[in-house]
């Protein structure tokens, strides 16, 4: 079997620049994927704040990436990592399809959409969806809801504006907060948006397909009507498969240094899995943080 140098696990912006430097560095690399190639930003709508680019759109981005990474032979593989085996020497990265034996590891799985908890599970694809990217045109001229908090709900609003007839956005806090108070400003000036605040959404309501929510406002029960509806409640890491592993956590994100190295010699973290600011420029920094301190491993390996 063969033994990688360093296998990268998870294919967006992190893992492919972390693949980016490995290939150009001549190491024996693999990059695990377990959905598509280049991450969560293809689900963004106008990315205005990556450097170089004023505006592009998300999927854009995301397939530059890909194909920088191609350019240099990097191999992407589709499966998806249940366990990482770090009691002995070199690693063992099981999939679901096959086992990858490596003497380092850059994790860079990033986060997943968090979930109401509600009945939503039943409506996925029958008016309910988390991405807007993906879904907006299914909602041409028509009323959507967009239940969430902070940065997600805000970005899912502006998504809808200019598609859907009229944008409805609940969330249980008093206010929203974005990361960037530019996206509050254009919320407010958008005229078809408006925004339900410190409400609790009880359940989505449908039969064949999702009509809208129940939502408590004021001590009081109110039915608020939607042909679709998007949750946009933030995002939690992607994180499950290192149970057991030994890798250190906090709150499910990977505990790392500036060095982007783990309390596990030979593992290493960056992007969103590590936490922090979800962006996509801090991403691809710790991408390349992290490949650094892989290489400065692997030679100390060879010296020893």
């Amino acid at each position: 079997m063969d033994i990688y140098d360093v296998v990268i696990i998870g294919g967006g912006p992190a893992g492919l620049t972390a693949g980016i430097y490995a290939m150009r560095s001549k190491l024996k690399t693999i990059c695990i994927e377990k959905e598509r190639e280049g991450g969560k930003i293809a689900e963004a709508g106008i990315v205005e704040n990556y450097p170089g680019f004023e505006n592009i759109r998300g999927y854009e981005l995301a397939e530059r990436f890909v194909k920088h990474a191609k350019k240099f032979n990097l191999d992407i593989v589709y499966d998806t990592v249940v366990k990482i085996e770090t009691g002995e020497r070199p690693f063992k990265v099981i999939g679901e399809n096959n086992t990858y034996i490596t003497k380092s590891v850059v994790i860079a799985t990033g986060t997943k959409e968090k979930k109401l908890g509600l009945n939503e599970d039943e409506f996925v694809g029958r008016g309910v969806s988390y991405c807007t990217t993906c879904d907006a045109f299914f909602y041409l001229n028509k009323d959507v809801i967009v239940i969430g908090r902070d940065t997600p709900a805000i970005m899912s609003a502006l998504n809808l504006k200019d598609i859907a007839k009229s944008v409805i956005v609940i969330t249980d806090k008093k206010e929203l907060r974005p990361a960037e108070r530019i996206m509050l400003d254009r919320l407010k000036e958008a005229e078809n948006i408006t925004v339900i605040k410190n409400a609790k959404v009880i359940k989505i309501l449908g039969k064949e397909k999702a009509e809208g929510v129940l939502i408590s406002l004021d001590g009081e029960e109110k039915v608020i009507k939607g042909d679709g509806i998007f949750i946009s409640m933030g995002h939690e890491p992607n994180s499950q498969f290192l149970e057991g592993s030994g890798v250190e956590l906090n709150r499910g994100f990977v505990k790392v240094d500036r060095n982007c190295r783990t309390n596990i010699d030979g593992i290493f973290a960056c992007g969103d899995i590590t936490g922090g600011v979800l962006q996509v420029s801090k991403a691809v920094g710790e991408g390349a943080v992290a490949m650094a301190s892989v290489v400065k491993y692997l030679n100390r390996l060879d010296k020893n």
